[in-house]
């Protein structure tokens, strides 16, 4: 049994000390222009510090129309599911700030 497992070990060591180098190199990425902006109010600068690294301003205007509850289960998964660096505060006014937003309809996003 020993002979057995000697000469694919033997293999296995000898491919392992050919194998390809992998080198991994920084990358950068440039996201596109987002032609809209988020309308003013109360609370824009914290969506802007906090939510615009990872969403842009058009696909927070194209949100569908949903409740104050439904916004806090969302902004709450974005900090515990995503680990989403938001303090409770700043969590407070991006839920005030959408809900505003959305109640107003003349700052929903072109289709």
């Amino acid at each position: 049994m020993r002979a057995a497992l000697l000469l694919p070990l033997t293999l296995l060591i000898a491919a392992c000390d050919r194998a390809p180098t992998v080198n991994f190199q920084d990358a950068s990425i440039t996201p596109p222009d987002d032609p809209n902006e988020l309308p003013d109010g109360p609370g824009r600068d914290v969506v802007l510090e906090n939510c615009t690294a990872c969403h842009s301003p058009s696909t927070m205007l194209q949100q569908p129309k949903v409740s104050r509850e439904k916004w806090e289960s969302i902004i709450g998964k974005m900090r515990k599911l995503y680990k989403a660096p938001v303090d409770d505060a700043a969590a407070a006014q991006v839920v005030d700030y959408m809900v505003a937003i959305q109640s107003d309809v003349s700052h929903e996003a072109p289709r």
